[in-house]
């Protein structure tokens, strides 16, 4: 099992790369730009010949998820992750109960902190299997489904 989930989607193009890269171009803010106004792009990211990354422009959660992109021809991979800062953000997450058990561990000794290892076990699993993966799974599919609109996706 992974910590932090991946898709990887094999697409069909209705036009040419050349043509879905500018259109993904003329929908986009480069990263490198400062806007105060975020929501008059549909995505942020860069661009490189026929590879490209890319995150919802939204403030609360638009850079959750990452969605990066080779095309060539009429055929390309997309591979959708999290970002490096949520990873980051979300491992500290993860490790924050098995450290205050440890802790407990060393200060109370193991008879007045058998009662923590139920939380210390579950609040991992819910963290992953409910919040990241819900919020994976929406994110995801929104950002596919609007980059697919852009990009002229074929549908299977």
């Amino acid at each position: 099992m992974k910590i932090f989930p991946t898709k990887i989607h094999l697409v069909t193009l209705t036009e040419d790369s050349s043509i879905a890269i500018s259109e993904l171009q003329k929908k986009m803010l480069s990263e490198k730009q400062f806007v105060s106004d975020w929501d008059k792009q549909v995505f942020i990211g860069k661009i490189n010949d026929s590879e490209f990354e890319v995150k919802l422009s939204k403030k609360v959660y638009g850079a959750f998820c990452v969605i990066k992109g080779k095309l060539e021809n009429k055929n390309g991979v997309l591979k959708i992750g999290i970002n490096k800062n949520f990873k980051t953000v979300l491992f500290g997450l993860f490790l924050l109960p098995i450290i205050g058990f440890i802790i407990s561990l060393i200060i109370n000794g193991f008879g007045n902190s058998k009662e923590l290892i139920f939380p210390t076990i579950m609040f991992p699993i819910a963290l992953r299997f409910v919040f990241i993966e819900f919020g994976f799974r929406i994110i995801s599919e929104n950002g596919l489904n609007k980059l697919s609109k852009i990009i002229g996706v074929e549908k299977k």
